[in-house]
């Protein structure tokens, strides 16, 4: 080896000496390429792996801002981004809201590689059209928009712990602020294609009127659930059918997880809170004390001061005399009495004495004269003569019934004692816990203020690729709870709680969207908010579906016919009906009175209108939506809720008047409905802008699965 060095030599030296001028002359160039393949090409450019995933990597930015509301102020100067939509728009209330909406414009379809070909046509074409953001721009939506105060203004410390603990992860603070340019970049864009498309107003005002109606109406509803309590399906009829849906009996997929809770100390919580509302109260307390201070003191500088006037004669004092002779008062007679005789108890040789006759009873109940107070009871005691004053009292005693229940049947041999119901046992309320006594908003508040903590745990698991879960969440000072293979629809109790701005719904769903094969990484859940804290949570084990038997999914074959069968008997059933109610109307009858002949009972409905949001969701009417384009005095169109494949009830609607309703918002909603719309359409204009694009382009997308985010 070494002789065949020393003979090559020469060449050796001159090689390296090439080597030497290609990398002094070429740079950077042929080190990406000797250091970095190719993902993919957009419009024959090369992008590198490192390039393609920094690319990828803002899509988590959304996750990563605050989803604290945003005040009106800040969302009016966001508008002049995103349109005036935004502004009373719930949707887009937070940062994290913001972006994920404006990073609808880049993502186009899912196709591998669109997000980053689309980014790099929508910075060409900003440069093409004189529409991209300058620094300062983009800078004052960072400052203004992304990282405001709840109650406005820029929150300098939120931005500082974004950029030590999240930043990183999006590609550095210079992948961030570009990637923010592209957003507005497209927003840009898309107001420049889309603004000569803008619907006409007075189309978009009768769109408008035919929600904002108050229709009064009469429904006839027919229910899937009433005819499947009258079918029997047949063993044939049930093998049938599981062969021809065999595909859809299945046995549910399990899957088992760790997870880690970040959540407040709620005693420190509440200790804080209590301190500040104590001291709170005791200022307000202050300053009302202060206010009444000074008030009296003003009162009393405007008082006017006493007149003087000459001194009073001092009155000479009364010469004693002879202390006048106290007469006696006047002593009254006390009225006759009639002295009662002595009584004597009975001696013990006169035996039990008789009993009274009830006829001779007098008012109380006892032996005596009409009228007469009762005797005192007999008892055996010591001969005794009571004063009269002793034996009458002034006033009649008032009664206080025992709370005595007698027995309805004596006991043989026991005297028939009264029974005394025992005092029921009130059980003391459990006391509250620190967090019970919380109100929601302090609640989320504290919740809130962990955002950085559980960033910095969460940087370190993608840091580490996923890796020690385990030991870096207990280093952090959490614990990390392992489960048992749980299904979807069955999960823990601590997993079936809801996930706070976001539509995943519950963390047990959030579960089942992690895929089952992957890196570490990629396993690992994004740090989700509930009320209780913020969850991470890795997928340990899946247990994949198999299909079922027919005695195995017997069951559910049984109860899935039965909804079928029942559902083709309702819709058979309700469009003849419907038909015979239309000409009954036709032939000028009542809609009561039609329904009435045809077995049916109406419900009236005065006031029908659109539906109702609740919570920033909007819940339509299903018997709104056919009677909104009825004429008065006809029937709408037969109405299958929720649609007719999977209809559990009909509706046949008699639509008697319809109104528009105006009131002092009216020509506000009217405008925002007109900006959304007119957002949406400039959204479908860029969006086939981007799509033109890409074809021209001659994307080469990646292949691997490794580069996908």
């Amino acid at each position: 080896m070494i002789e065949n060095i020393r003979k090559y030599t020469g060449l050796m030296i001159v090689v390296l000496v090439l080597l030497f001028v290609g990398l002094v002359f070429l740079g950077d160039g042929v080190k990406n390429s000797l250091g970095s393949k190719p993902a993919m090409k957009v419009a024959g450019q090369s992008i590198s792996q490192k390039e393609y995933q920094r690319n990828m990597a803002v899509l988590k930015l959304p996750s990563a801002l605050s989803f604290s509301p945003l005040s009106r102020e800040t969302r009016v100067l966001a508008s002049h981004y995103l349109g005036d939509a935004i502004i009373e728009d719930s949707r887009f209330s937070n940062p994290g809201s913001i972006v994920g909406f404006m990073s609808r414009f880049l993502q186009g379809d899912s196709a591998p590689g669109r997000f980053v070909a689309n980014r790099l046509n929508v910075q060409k074409a900003g440069l093409e059209y004189g529409v991209t953001p300058s620094n300062d721009e983009v800078e004052s939506f960072v400052e203004n928009v992304l990282f405001a105060k709840p109650e406005g203004g820029y929150d300098q410390q939120a931005y500082t712990d974004f950029i030590k603990n999240s930043v990183t992860n999006l590609g550095g603070t210079k992948g961030f602020n570009e990637y923010i340019r592209d957003l507005l970049t497209s927003q840009n864009l898309a107001k420049l294609l889309g603004g000569g498309i803008a619907p006409e107003m007075e189309t978009i005002r009768a769109l408008y009127n035919t929600e904002k109606q108050i229709i009064t109406a009469e429904q006839v509803t027919l229910e899937a659930a009433v005819y499947e309590g009258k079918i029997t399906p047949t063993e044939e009829q049930l093998k049938e059918f599981y062969e021809e849906n065999k595909a859809n009996y299945n046995s549910d997929e399990l899957r088992s997880v760790s997870y880690t809770l970040i959540a407040p100390n709620w005693d420190n919580i509440l200790a804080d809170v209590t301190k500040v509302k104590a001291k709170a109260a005791k200022t307000a307390a202050d300053a009302k004390a202060k206010a009444k201070q000074e008030a009296k003191e003003a009162n009393d500088a405007i008082k006017p001061a006493p007149t003087e006037g000459p001194a009073p004669t001092e009155e000479p004092a009364p010469t004693e005399g002879p202390a006048p002779t106290e007469e006696p008062a006047p002593t009254e007679e006390p009225a006759p009495t009639e002295e009662p005789a002595p009584i004597e108890a009975p001696k013990p040789d006169e035996g039990t004495p008789e009993k009274a006759d009830p006829a001779d009873t007098g008012s109380q109940g006892d032996p005596g004269e009409p009228g007469e107070p009762a005797a005192a009871p007999e008892k055996p005691a010591e001969p005794a003569v009571v004063p009269a004053a002793q034996a009458v009292p002034a006033t009649e005693p008032v009664l206080v019934k025992p709370n005595i229940v007698q027995p309805s049947t004596p006991t043989p041999g026991l005297p028939n004692a009264p029974v005394v119901k025992p005092a029921p046992v009130v059980k003391p309320a459990p006391p509250k816990s620190a967090k019970d006594q919380l109100n929601a908003a302090e609640k989320k508040t504290a919740v809130d203020a962990l955002n950085p903590l559980v960033t910095k745990l969460f940087q370190d698991l993608a840091d580490n690729l996923g890796k020690d879960f385990e030991d870096l969440t207990e280093k952090a000072t959490y614990k990390v709870i392992p489960t048992e293979l749980f299904a979807k629809n069955s999960p823990p109790v601590e997993l079936a709680k809801g996930i706070q701005n976001n539509s995943i719904g519950s963390l047990a769903n959030a579960v089942f969207l992690l895929p089952p094969t992957g890196d570490p990484d990629e396993k690992l859940s994004d740090p989700y908010q509930t009320s209780e804290g913020w969850y991470i949570i890795r997928l340990d084990d899946v247990q994949e579906s198999v299909p079922l038997s027919f005695e195995e999914a017997r069951t559910k074959v049984s109860v899935d016919l039965k909804k079928k069968l029942a559902r083709e008997k309702m819709i058979e059933e309700a469009t003849a009906l419907h038909a015979k109610l239309v000409a009954a109307i036709k032939a000028g009858k009542t809609f009561e009175e039609a329904a009435k002949e045809a077995g049916q009972t109406i419900e009236k409905m005065p006031n029908l209108v659109a539906g109702q949001s609740f919570q920033g969701r909007f819940f339509g009417n299903p018997a709104f939506e056919p009677a909104k384009f009825t004429n008065p005095g006809e029937i709408a169109p037969l109405t299958y809720d929720p649609s007719e494949e999977e209809a559990f009830r009909s509706l046949i609607i008699y639509v008697a008047k319809r109104e528009i309703t105006k009131d002092e918002q009216y020509d506000t909603q009217l405008e925002s409905a007109f900006d959304n719309l007119s957002q949406q359409s400039r959204l479908i204009a860029f969006e086939n802008w981007l799509n033109d694009r890409y074809n021209e382009s001659e994307v080469v997308p990646p292949i691997t699965d490794e580069l996908q985010p």
